[in-house]
């Protein structure tokens, strides 16, 4: 019998674990690095692993329990057929095992349960409209052919930009020195860097742009201007395809959501981890893969 229910939120910066008992009491939480399945199957299979093994030692929940849990995965890129089955190949340790999209577990938790839609703007960017009991993604494809206004996107908009200024085609730029100081000035060292750099590497920088922002700094403005739009193109076209009640979710979106808010936005409910919780206790939700 499962005695504890685990919700799981993973991106491609963070993965969140929630362990609550079966009378909805919260017991515990934990944190480990990004569980994209982009990224790597066995990566986000180690990493959701440990974010469980965090939140259980935190709840105090002695070894073997995990055969009493009942896990809901909500993760970045389920969406993808070949990602879904792989993980769920993997072997777990828990009572049962369920598996959604990070989209599809935030719109859960932003609607209870009910129908609605959501716009992520993390690391990466996925919107998803849950009506008629079916599913309806938009952009969310990956960096850097998709995820527009996410912060992969603000990141590399950043470097792109901060290059121009280092040549003189942009006039000069706070944000920009900073970024290239990063780098010790030298364009070789951001070449090699971005032939291996993550969705995440590239985020980090997005923080940097709303600091150079509240400071005035041109470039930094204009940058979030730019994902303002690229949100604001998303929002209304997910309107269009019927969504009437729009939630703007991660940590782009919820900085920005203020500058958004002519498009009568809804705060959500809950998080992705409760609505990962809703998903793994359920089977009634539409499933990705059937």
């Amino acid at each position: 019998m499962i005695e504890y229910w685990v919700g799981v939120d993973g991106g491609g910066t963070h993965t969140r674990a929630r362990i609550r008992d079966r009378s909805g009491k919260l017991l515990g939480e934990g944190r480990a690095a990004g569980s994209n399945l982009e990224l790597g199957i066995p990566l986000a299979h180690r990493h959701v692993l440990t974010a469980i093994e965090l939140a259980r030692t935190e709840a105090g929940l002695g070894k073997g329990v995990e055969q009493q849990m009942g896990v809901g995965l909500a993760l970045a890129s389920a969406e993808l057929a070949d990602c879904y089955h792989a993980l769920l190949a993997m072997p777990f340790p828990f009572a049962s095992v369920r598996l959604t999209s990070d989209a599809f577990g935030a719109c859960l938790g932003a609607f209870g349960g009910q129908e609605g839609a959501i716009l992520i703007a993390g690391t990466g960017s996925a919107g998803l409209i849950y009506q008629e009991d079916r599913l309806h993604t938009c952009s969310g494809r990956g960096f850097p052919i998709s995820d527009l206004g996410s912060g992969a996107w603000l990141g590399l908009r950043a470097l792109q930009q901060a290059l121009l200024c280092h040549d003189g085609i942009l006039p000069p730029s706070q944000l920009a020195v900073r970024l290239l100081d990063h780098f010790k000035r030298d364009q070789a060292e951001v070449v090699r860097w971005a032939a291996k750099a993550i969705p995440a590497d590239y985020g980090r920088f997005a923080p940097w742009v709303f600091d150079a922002a509240s400071d005035g700094d041109e470039l930094a403005c204009q940058l979030l201007d730019e994902t303002c739009t690229q949100l604001q193109t998303l929002l209304e076209g997910m309107q269009q395809l019927g969504a009437r009640r729009i939630a703007l979710l991660g940590g782009i979106g919820t900085r920005l959501a203020p500058r958004l808010a002519h498009l009568n936005l809804v705060s959500p409910t809950a998080d992705a981890l409760e609505g990962a919780i809703l998903f793994a206790k359920s089977e009634t939700f539409p499933c990705l893969h059937p």
